[in-house]
């Protein structure tokens, strides 16, 4: 339930909504025509700078904040394990005539493997909403094990709806093998909310990133939602 209010929720108050909500609320209810036109050509001027790369560059690095670690970094510190977040799933993918992983969790995916070879370390992947029969933990399971021939321990947490409840159910798998230091990875743009979420479960994590700049995101909407999301808490 709680994940369908959160998506009634991006839907009303996230762009675009919120912009046709303010445009509409601004022409019904504002009956003074001078204002009105000052007021529909604010609007108008605000959308159209949120457009803008320079915009979306300066957005997106209020929350590219945390660094990636280095290569002395990643082999002097004692870690017990990698979790992976996963970052989206598609119902259906027509060359593949199944479900297919997002693209944030492409990303991620190819990021994890990498670090997971220069480890040696076990993988937990999270991620529980599920699309065509299969939860985004399982099918990046497959992926790791099929695509990327990863031969380390897998273990999968397919319950969780949202960031929160991946740093839950992760930091129950983290115990149940005592396990206490771990490499987050996720997207840049995500690892402040990421943090803060783990961080309620378990103060022993370093953040390990798997993309800068979202500027490589998809299109205008795409990149304001993302960005009022993570701001917000909301995903």
């Amino acid at each position: 339930m709680s994940h369908y209010l959160t998506r009634i929720f991006e839907v009303l108050f996230l762009p675009p909504g919120i912009f046709i909500i303010l445009l509409l609320m601004t022409i019904l209810f504002v009956k003074n025509l001078k204002l009105l036109k000052g007021l529909l050509l604010l609007q108008v001027l605000f959308i159209y700078s949120l457009t803008l790369p320079v915009t979306s560059h300066f957005l997106f690095q209020q929350l590219e904040n945390v660094p990636a670690l280095t290569q002395t970094q990643i082999k002097n510190n004692k870690v017990d394990a990698i979790i992976l977040l996963a970052g989206g799933i598609k119902g259906y993918q027509q060359e593949y005539h199944d479900p297919d992983i997002g693209y944030f969790t492409q990303l991620r995916l190819r990021y994890g493997p990498w670090l997971q070879k220069q480890t040696g370390l076990p993988i937990i992947v999270t991620g529980g909403i599920e699309r065509g029969g299969i939860t985004k933990a399982e099918l990046m399971a497959q992926i790791l094990k099929n695509e990327y021939a990863l031969s380390g321990k897998i273990l999968v947490e397919k319950q969780s709806q949202n960031t929160y409840e991946n740093s839950l159910y992760s930091s129950k798998i983290m115990a149940s093998q005592g396990w206490q230091n771990y490499y987050l990875v996720t997207s840049a743009f995500h690892m402040p909310r990421a943090l803060l979420s783990f961080k309620q479960h378990n103060t022993c994590s370093y953040g390990f990133l798997s993309q800068y700049d979202g500027l490589s995101m998809g299109g205008f909407f795409a990149r304001q939602q993302c960005h009022v999301e993570k701001l917000s808490g909301i995903a």
